[in-house]
């Protein structure tokens, strides 16, 4: 049988096209020269300060980077530490939010999801972006504090000298000395606040605490106006679209719900109060079911400050997130090559991170840091410690600057040798082309 003359030249040019080109092989991972570019130029915007110019050494600098990266978690798997408990449940929980996340770009979000400006001007109303509030606020852990503050306030002590003393330190991180929370949207606000804000006058100070899952709440309404729609247009847009995407996504998982023919066993519910006890079902569905031993392992750390509805919605979410990774096996969507790339790339730092820490921060702490340590580079370095006015500053004011750099050079240093002996351990594996190297042209992108 003659083959036609389209088929035999594409039988040519499959035989004579050359190979790809490849700058290094660790094992059997293989870096193509578009391969080390990208995490090249990653290494660039996450360190390697001393970089100045893209020259032949600087590409075999960040090339070896590269390959530590490889070989640290090389080393890694070998010790088995993605069966780490830690990193495990991580890496359970990132393949549980990319494969869910695939779930709804290709099973429920398929509408149009943009808005006209009637649409946007009513979803500013329905949700009450169209008025912002100014409030004063101090948020206390009790309400016996909140009602000390209130009681303070009424008699003319001034809201700046009161939020030091009582405002959670959480507050005023986030809010100041005043506690002055700038312009806030209505519907920003936490619930429990709204109603308050809404109708209080201004000027006029709440006459008793508010209690949210933050604190105790005590507050002065300062002002309130309408927001201007014109120059709230982009915003508003952005949140409708978020909003029409949410409302899909739970659609779509309540539709799975009833598919899957979930079921709450309230009785077990109601005894789920502590990790003791014989084992119990809490939700069951077509396949699976959700029990007091998974329900522990996933929310042991957070259970004491739930009350009982929220421990029931807490257990109904933990048994959606089950059903939602049975339809994602059930298509195979745990298997997409992007999901697998999102996943081993997370196991992977997740790998280092336990690295450097035991191999170089762990190591570093077992070398102690003498006084002596300190004042010689206090000595050696003195220029950095020289302020504009040509005065040096005293060594006790950089004392523990100084303890804490030494400390990281230590962790470098042990990461240095860390790493040195895993390339002469995996030498066997490692294969240069300089060539390769040679012929890639990198961008020099500072962050």
């Amino acid at each position: 049988m003659k083959l036609r003359a389209s088929v035999l030249l594409a039988l040519v040019a499959c035989a004579t096209e050359p190979e790809p080109v490849y700058v290094a092989r660790i094992g059997e991972t293989v870096l193509s020269k578009e391969d080390f570019s990208e995490r090249a130029q990653k290494l660039v915007q996450t360190g390697y300060k001393h970089i100045e110019e893209l020259n032949a050494d600087a590409k075999l600098d960040l090339l070896n980077g590269v390959i530590a990266g490889e070989l640290l978690v090389r080393e890694g798997l070998r010790r088995g530490l993605d069966r780490e408990p830690s990193i495990a449940r991580q890496v359970e929980r990132t393949e549980q939010r990319v494969v869910m996340n695939k779930l709804y770009e290709e099973e429920a979000l398929h509408g149009d999801y943009s808005s006209t400006e009637e649409e946007l001007r009513a979803f500013a109303k329905e949700r009450e972006y169209d008025v912002e509030v100014l409030s004063q606020q101090i948020v206390c852990a009790t309400a016996e504090e909140a009602l000390e503050v209130l009681t303070a306030l009424q008699e003319g002590t001034p809201f700046e000298s009161l939020v030091p003393i009582y405002s959670t330190e959480t507050i005023q991180r986030r809010f100041g000395p005043a506690g002055q929370l700038g312009w806030f949207k209505m519907g920003q606000m936490l619930p429990e606040l709204m109603e308050p804000l809404r109708t209080m006058d201004e000027g006029q100070l709440y006459p008793q605490p508010v209690k949210t899952q933050i604190g105790y709440h005590v507050f002065r309404l300062d002002q309130r106006r309408r927001v201007d729609f014109a120059a709230q247009r982009t915003w508003l847009k952005e949140k409708a679209r978020v909003q029409k995407r949410a409302d899909d996504m739970e659609q779509y998982v309540h539709r799975l719900r009833r598919e899957y023919q979930l079921e709450a066993h309230d009785e077990n519910l109601k005894a789920l109060t502590t990790p003791d006890g014989q084992e119990q079902v809490l939700f069951s569905w077509r396949g699976g079911q959700l029990t007091t031993a998974a329900y522990w392992a996933n929310l042991a750390a957070n259970h004491s400050r739930l009350d009982s509805a929220a421990r029931y919605k807490a257990a109904e979410n933990l048994a959606g997130v089950q059903i939602m990774m049975a339809e994602g096996r059930k298509l195979q969507y745990d298997r997409d090559p992007e999901v697998r790339e999102q996943v081993a790339h997370k196991r992977d730092a997740l790998i280092v991170e336990w690295l450097h820490r035991t191999e170089g921060q762990q190591v570093a702490h077992q070398q102690p840091i003498t006084e002596a340590d300190i004042r010689a580079y206090y000595d050696a370095n003195v220029e950095l410690f020289t302020r504009s006015d040509g005065k040096v500053a005293d060594l006790s004011l950089v004392y523990n600057s100084i303890r804490t750099l030494l400390r990281q050079q230590a962790t470098t240093k042990a990461m240095d040798a860390f790493i040195e002996r895993l390339r002469e351990q995996y030498s066997a594996d490692i294969e240069i082309n300089a060539a390769a190297l040679a012929e890639v042209s990198l961008p020099f992108d500072r962050p």
